[in-house]
Parts: C-alpha cells; structure tokens; sequence
C-alpha cells in the first residue's frame, strides 16, 4: 500500500513538507500544492520556488500540480517541471472554491468534459505517462464525473485521484462512496482513494470494501494527526510517544516561520492555522484551541506552548 500527502494551499509547503518527512514516517509521496499556469512565460520564475531542488529536501518524492484550463499553458509548465527532474506532474481538477470554480478551472472545469478532452490533446502531447489527474466526483452532481471519466480513459494518464465528494460540498458532509465505486469500475486507469480518512479505523473500512486499491491520499487527517501514515503501516504510539512527536513537529514549524515572518500578528495567525488541525491530538483540544483563538500576544502564545508540553 501507498500513503501519499494531499496538497493543501498555505499548509504543505516546500518546508512543511520537509517538517513532516523528516519528524514522521509512512509517506510514500508529497503532492505540493497547485502552481496556477500562465501565459507568461518569462517572468514566472518565482511559480516554480516551491518545488526547487533547493527547498525540497524529499524532492524524489514530491509531486508538483498545476491549476488551469490551457492546455498550451499547461504544456509548458508540464515541460519545466519535467525538466527539472520530477516524473509526474498533477492536473488539478478538483479545486472545489468558487474562487477557482468561476475561472473554469479546478472543477470547474467537470461540468465541460469536451473543454478537457481539448487539453489533453495539447497537454499530452509528448508528455505520455507523466500526467496524473485529481478530481471529485463532478461539480453539482455525480454525472459530470462519469463524463469526464470517459474522457480520461482515452490518454495515457499515470493515474487519477478521486476525492468522493462533488465540489459544491467544498468539505461538508460525507463522501459518496457508492458515486466513487462506479467512477472507480469507470476508469481505465490506475485509481488513488480521497477522503475522509481521519483515523486507522476509516482506511480500513475503505481498503475493505476496494481492496484492489493500493494507493490511499491522506488531507486534512494527515494535519490532524502527522503519524496517520505510520500508523496505518502498523506503527503504535504511546502517548507520551505522540506528544513528544507533536512537540517536535510544533517547534521545527514554529522555527521555520518565526525567521519567515517578522511581524508578530502574522506569525501567530499562522501558527493557530496549523492549530487547527494539530488541536485535535491534545486531550482538551476543542477548549486549547479556544484559547489560542483569543491570543494576539506571542509571548502569551509561548507561554500556553510551554505549558502545554
């Protein structure tokens, strides 16, 4: 079996990443978040920073993924990645956010199967077995996905990841395994799960019922609780094990942004978004998170760290 990281913009950055590869075990492939194609071409040197050699220290195993419904875009940007060294880059077609939705892009883009089939005979070009797709299971309704399946399966894709939920659900309400099993029997391609995997209990009752699948992508369980992987793989944790696990994690992430970011208010802003995923592994972490939510004062912020380990 294969645990791959989910993008999540602003969370599994470059040295995010690179926190959790180092400090947990289990991850098989880190997805970075999306890089938004462009037209330009000159000027967009800056796109690719996240995803330098030089910022990924498990950069053999990062996958970047691109957002955009140009398929000569697309190209290109495919073609500097490759030629940075990586062997897959991710379409991104299943960004949920109306923000993205409007553009016709992410799934936005699901309710347009003849649009994808017109940038896969541009993107593909060349690039065969080096395009991975994600997806949901459409925009409004489920159908989009079977229509878009069909059009998957005529290009050589690496694989598709399939997050079992429509993209007007954003990340409400539960996943539609049922609506994932026909796309699954649909497609002609390799299949990774999405999900609503939150705890050991929930990949096995998934594996149980696909267990042709081999590959599993974990999201905001993996922000919830960084050793999901590890544990999943058969790794148990004492208590005082994962604190002090949680403690590492919390202090390498804090370090990195205490030199990133100078202002104070920032810094703290970031570290209660990352808090509210990690709450969930502290004993009272609904009332810690409360009282996190109220503190604008570093040294405040410090001091509740300090007690709380």
């Amino acid at each position: 079996m294969n645990l791959y990281l989910a993008p999540l913009q602003g969370m599994t950055t470059a040295a995010n990443r690179n926190i959790i590869g180092s400090i947990f075990s289990g991850y098989d492939l880190f997805y970075a978040p999306f890089i938004s194609t462009s037209s330009m071409r000159k000027a967009n040197a800056r796109s690719f920073r996240d995803i330098h050699h030089n910022y990924n220290l498990f950069f053999e195993k990062t996958i970047p993924q691109l957002l955009g419904n140009n398929g000569e875009d697309f190209h290109y940007y495919a073609s500097v990645i490759r030629d940075m060294g990586y062997k897959e880059v991710n379409w991104n077609i299943g960004c949920p956010y109306g923000k993205v939705t409007r553009k016709k892009k992410g799934s936005g883009l699901l309710e347009h199967p003849d649009d994808i089939k017109n940038f896969l005979d541009i993107a593909c070009k060349d690039l065969e077995g080096f395009i991975s797709v994600k997806m949901r299971l459409g925009l409004n309704t489920p159908e989009d996905g079977e229509k878009v399946i069909d059009v998957l399966n005529g290009y050589p894709l690496k694989n598709i990841i399939i997050h079992g939920r429509i993209a007007s659900q954003l990340y409400t309400g539960e996943v539609n395994l049922d609506c994932f099993e026909h796309l699954y029997n649909m497609s002609q391609h390799q299949v990774v799960y999405n999900g609503d995997i939150y705890s050991v209990e929930d990949y096995h009752r998934i594996q149980a019922r696909f267990p042709e699948i081999t590959d599993f992508m974990l999201g905001r369980g993996a922000l919830r609780n960084p050793l999901l992987a590890a544990e999943i793989k058969g790794k148990t944790f004492t208590y005082d094990e994962r604190m002090k696990f949680i403690q590492d994690y919390h202090q390498s992430t804090y370090d990195y942004y205490r030199k990133e970011i100078k202002n104070d208010n920032i810094l703290i802003n970031k570290m209660k978004e990352y808090w509210s995923y990690m709450a969930y592994q502290l004993p009272e972490g609904e009332a810690f998170f409360d009282l996190l939510a109220s503190y604008q004062d570093i040294d405040d912020y410090l001091k509740l760290m300090n007690s709380t380990f």
